[in-house]
C-alpha cells in the first residue's frame, strides 16, 4: 500500500468490527498512526449475510489486493424475491449491477479486513473493553475495564450501539431502545438439509442462491453459499425488555409461528435447523442523533455507535464503511492541529445522508410486511429495489475532499452550505422510530418528498 505523507495524527480506534477495521486501514493509508482495541477475543465474530453496496467499494479499490481477496469470499449479489406463499416475483440485484455489490458473510468480511490490517502492521489489542470516554483540549481517551487509560489525538468510537461514548458525545448515556423488531438468525451446513427433497429442489444446480420472502408481519432472507446455508427472519418484537445481544438463543417455534401458512420450502428449511435453536437478535436502536462528535472534537463515533440500522435498509455496513473513508479524509485535510474541526466537519457531512438511509430500513420493512400485492404485480421494482440511486451513486472519500473547506467555513463562520449527498429534493426533517412504528400501526404509509428511488 502506498501511504500518504505522515500526518502526525495519532488515532485510537475502539472496536475492531467492520467500521473500526475499515477506518483503521484507510487511516493508515492516509498517513495517520492507528491503534485498535477490541473487547472480544481474537477470532470471535458473529453474523450472517451482509451486502456492501457500490459506494463503500470505491475507496478499497485503492487498497492493493483487498477487493480481489474479498470477492473470493463473496457470492453473487442477486436474490430471488417471492411472495410468502411461494409465488415468484423476480430476480433482483442489490445495488448497481454495473459495479457489483459485495454479498458476503459478515464473519468472512471481518476476517478479510482483520488480516489486511494485520499485514499492514496495524496494532490490534483484543479483550480490551472501554468503559469510559474522556477528552481535553489536546487529546481524547478511554478508561479500560482493567483501569488503564489510553489517549490519542482523536478517539474513534466504533464499538456498536451500546457504545459508552454517548455520555460524552450527547451529554447522556440513555440505553439503546428496541427498534420494534427481532431477527431470528442461524447458519449451518447445508448437506443434511439437502436430504429433504423440498429443500433440495430449490437449491438443485446452484452453488450459491439467495431468496427473500415477503409476507404479513414478517420477511425472511435465505442464502446458500458454498457448503453453508443461513436464514434470517424478521418480525415485530412486542417485548419491552429487549437487550442488545448477538448470542441469545430461542426455539425455532417462534419462527414457525411467524411463517404459518407460508411456502413449504420456508417452513421445511426452518425445521431443518440443527438443535431446533436459533439466535434471537433484538434489533436495538438509537433515534437519529445529529451529533456524533464530542464537544471538543476529540472523540467521534462511526458505524453503529453513531447510527444503528435495521437490516432491511441493506445499508448498515455500507454506511459504516463510508463513515470510515470520510473521517480519514477529513483528518488528513485538517492535519494534527485541526483534529477538532475535522471531526465536526465529518459529522456534518454525514448526518443527513445516514439518517435518510436509516429511514429506508423502516420504509422497506413496511413494504415487506404490509405489501400491496396488486401494486407489485404491476411493478415488481416496488418491492425489489431496496437501495435507491441516491445511496448507490456516491463516493464519501471524494465528497469529503470536495466539501471539507465549504463545510468548515459554515461551521466556523456561518457561511452558507448545504449537503448534496442525500435524497434529491428532500428537505430533512427529524424523526423517531416510535413515530414510524405508530404510523405503521395506524396503516399509514411513510411518504416523504424527494426522489428516494
Amino acid at each position: 500500500m502506498e501511504r500518504n505523507t505522515d500526518t502526525g495524527i495519532s488515532v485510537l480506534v475502539v472496536g475492531g468490527g467492520i467500521a473500526g477495521l475499515t477506518f483503521a486501514i484507510e487511516a493508515h493509508r492516509k498517513g495517520h498512526t492507528v491503534q485498535v482495541i477490541e473487547r472480544r477475543f481474537e477470532g470471535e465474530t458473529s453474523g450472517e449475510v451482509i451486502v456492501i453496496t457500490t459506494p463503500a467499494l470505491q475507496t478499497p479499490k485503492k487498497w492493493p489486493g483487498f477487493m480481489e481477496r474479498a470477492r473470493q469470499e463473496a457470492f453473487p449479489p442477486v436474490y430471488n424475491m417471492r411472495k410468502f406463499d411461494g409465488t415468484p416475483i423476480a430476480d433482483f440485484t442489490a445495488g448497481d449491477p454495473s459495479d457489483p455489490s459485495l454479498a458476503i458473510y459478515r464473519a468472512k468480511l471481518h476476517a478479510v479486513l482483520f488480516e489486511y490490517a494485520k499485514n499492514l502492521g496495524i496494532q490490534v489489542e483484543f479483550s480490551a473493553t472501554a468503559v469510559e470516554y474522556f477528552e481535553n483540549d489536546e487529546q481524547g481517551g478511554v478508561v479500560l475495564s482493567d483501569g488503564r487509560r489510553l489517549t490519542a489525538d482523536v478517539v474513534v468510537a466504533a464499538d456498536g450501539v451500546g457504545s459508552r461514548s454517548w455520555e460524552l458525545v450527547a451529554g447522556s448515556r440513555d440505553p439503546p431502545i428496541s427498534s420494534g423488531f427481532v431477527m431470528y438468525r442461524v447458519t449451518f451446513p447445508v448437506a443434511p438439509a439437502l436430504e429433504n427433497p423440498v429443500i433440495a429442489a430449490e437449491f438443485a444446480g446452484y452453488k450459491d442462491r439467495a431468496f427473500l420472502y415477503a409476507g404479513p408481519g414478517a420477511h425472511i432472507v435465505i442464502c446458500k453459499s458454498g457448503e453453508d446455508v443461513c436464514w434470517l427472519l424478521t418480525r415485530r418484537e412486542d417485548s419491552n425488555t429487549a437487550e442488545e445481544s448477538w448470542t441469545s438463543s430461542t426455539s425455532i417455534s417462534k419462527a414457525l409461528e411467524a411463517v404459518q401458512g407460508w411456502d413449504e420450502f420456508v417452513t421445511e428449511l426452518i425445521k431443518a435447523t440443527p438443535n431446533q435453536t436459533v439466535l434471537d437478535w433484538k434489533l436495538m436502536w438509537r433515534n437519529p442523533q445529529p451529533r456524533s462528535a464530542s464537544p471538543g472534537g476529540r472523540v467521534v463515533q462511526i458505524g453503529d455507535a453513531a447510527h444503528p440500522f435495521l437490516p432491511t435498509s441493506a445499508s448498515g455496513g455500507t454506511m459504516a464503511m463510508e463513515d470510515a473513508y470520510s473521517l480519514a479524509a477529513c483528518l488528513q485535510i485538517a492535519g494534527r492541529k485541526g483534529v477538532p474541526i475535522a471531526s465536526k466537519v465529518h459529522n456534518h457531512l454525514r448526518f443527513e445522508r445516514v439518517s435518510c438511509a436509516q429511514k429506508m430500513g423502516f420504509k422497506n420493512r413496511e413494504l415487506f410486511h404490509n405489501t400491496d400485492w396488486d401494486a407489485v404485480a404491476k411493478n415488481p421494482q416496488v418491492l425489489g429495489k431496496m437501495v435507491g440511486n441516491w445511496v448507490v451513486h456516491h463516493d464519501s472519500e471524494q465528497y469529503a475532499y470536495e466539501n471539507y473547506a465549504k463545510c468548515a467555513e459554515h461551521l466556523l463562520h456561518g457561511a452558507p452550505f448545504e449537503n448534496a449527498n442525500a435524497v434529491p429534493g428532500y428537505t430533512y426533517k427529524p424523526w423517531t422510530a416510535r413515530e414510524l412504528l405508530d404510523a405503521a400501526d395506524r396503516g399509514e404509509p411513510v411518504v416523504d418528498d424527494g426522489d428516494w428511488s
